[in-house]
């Protein structure tokens, strides 16, 4: 058993948290597990990604292009960003939430619009579920659980081997706890966003 994971986003939308939260979940199962951050600018706002690989035996940590079973995008422009690392008729679990870059608001030329990129996305992948992590985290009441609104997605995925009460686990023990009544609300609110048709 293997299975590639990109997580994409920016600086400050806890790309890092989930997949340390995901990574820790599989080693409670029994996986092994590797990975890998990608940083753009240091900083909150600069683009992310994060290699997950976990199965029987793993060997190295980075997925080469084309190859991972599934991208998990904190935001559309990063999720298209991140769809050459995508296999054929992979899954990608996007949250539809449309951050412009800086840069491109800049140039003369106009950047590709929410929909535009979701058409690419949708061209790229076998299969993608759009999931508005935003509107559930802000009928939450908490605009800094999008990423575990993600992970509830990427849970619900016939592809994951991953234990739903592992990742409860690791996410119990990773997050103050405080926040982790929240954070498994939406959890469970990603988890029922997943439609199969």
């Amino acid at each position: 058993m293997k299975l590639d994971i990109i997580f994409s986003g920016v600086g400050g939308q806890g790309v890092v948290v989930i997949s340390d939260i995901f990574c820790e979940a599989a080693l409670i199962d029994g996986f092994d597990a590797a990975k890998a951050e990608i940083h753009g600018m240091a900083q909150r706002g600069g683009a992310i990604g994060a290699h997950v690989r976990i199965g029987d035996k793993v060997e190295a940590p980075l997925i080469e292009s084309g190859k991972a079973d599934i991208v998990v995008g904190f935001e559309v422009l990063e999720t298209a960003r991140a769809l050459p690392m995508l296999k054929p008729k992979g899954t990608v679990v996007v949250n539809t939430k449309y951050l412009p870059p800086n840069a491109a608001l800049a140039c003369s030329g106009k950047p590709l619009s929410q929909e535009q990129l979701l058409s690419l996305i949708r061209a790229r992948a076998g299969v993608v579920h759009e999931i508005d992590g935003f509107a559930i985290a802000k009928k939450l009441g908490n605009m800094l659980v999008v990423n575990t609104v993600l992970l509830g997605a990427l849970s619900a995925l016939p592809e994951n081997p991953v234990q739903e009460a592992s990742l409860k686990k690791a996410m119990a023990s990773r997050l103050k706890e405080k926040h982790v009544e929240v954070n498994l609300n939406a959890f469970q609110r990603g988890k029922e966003s997943v439609k199969f048709r």
